[in-house]
Parts: C-alpha cells; structure tokens; sequence
C-alpha cells in the first residue's frame, strides 16, 4: 500500500460554493478514513462501515448537488446525473470485492475514490461553478 497517501484539500479544489467545498472535504476525510484504517492494519468490519459511511454520504451529496443544479437550470444537469450515478454503481461493487476479501480489492478501491474524488471535482463539478456562482 506504498502509493497510497492521505490526500490533502487543496484551494484549486474549491467549486466557488461554501456548502459544496464543505461536502467535498468531508468526503475527502471519509476517504482519508478507509486509508488510515488499512494503514492500520484494522479489522475488516471497520472498513466495511467507513464504506457504508462514505457511499452514504455521497449519496446525500450527490443529491444536494442536483438540487442546486436544477434549482439554476444547469444546462448538463443530465449529464451530471448519469456519472453520479454510475459511480455509486462502481463504489458498490468494489465495496462487494473487498467484502470478498479479493485481493488487491482495498489498494484498487482507495485508488478509484482518490482519482475519482479529485477528477470529479475537479472536472465535473468544475463545469457547474459559473452557473452556481452567478445565481448565489
């Protein structure tokens, strides 16, 4: 697990939205949790309820997010939806590959959240920050 690091929040990061840059980094540090507890050596079942604890808390800011974006009639809001959707899809089922114990399952599952978190912010929700912006 030598490539895996606590990922730190950067300013770069910020979407222009308070509520938004908060929800990020509480998921940042629910990521930064998983690793910690691998790092640690920690049982299993603790990893398995920072998954739980993490995939519920995406879906309630995945929610929060296409609110926002319909409440300004964001033009890819569709879109948005679409990716949101297929990464609750993949979260599961790495989620279901280390509830099996495969190996390499914990390493590739802390690599897809990392470039996940930080692609999707910085790509995806890049995109709707003008939008958010000019309506707040």
């Amino acid at each position: 697990m030598h490539i895996m690091a606590i990922i730190k929040w950067r300013d770069s990061y910020s979407v222009g939205v308070e509520k938004f840059d908060n929800e990020h980094k509480i998921l940042l540090g629910l990521i930064n949790e998983m690793y910690v507890i691998v790092r640690d050596h920690q049982s299993l079942d603790n990893l398995i309820v920072a998954i739980n604890t993490l995939i519920q808390y995406t879906q309630v800011h995945f929610s929060d997010e296409e609110q926002a974006m319909e409440g300004v009639d964001y033009p890819k809001l569709q879109e948005h939806i679409i990716i949101h959707e297929k990464l609750l899809n993949e979260v599961t089922h790495y989620k279901k590959r280390v509830e099996n114990n495969e190996d390499e399952a914990i390493q590739d599952f802390y690599l897809f959240l990392r470039d996940w978190l930080l692609t999707h912010i910085l790509e995806e929700d890049m995109l709707y920050k003008p939008f958010l912006r000019a309506n707040s």
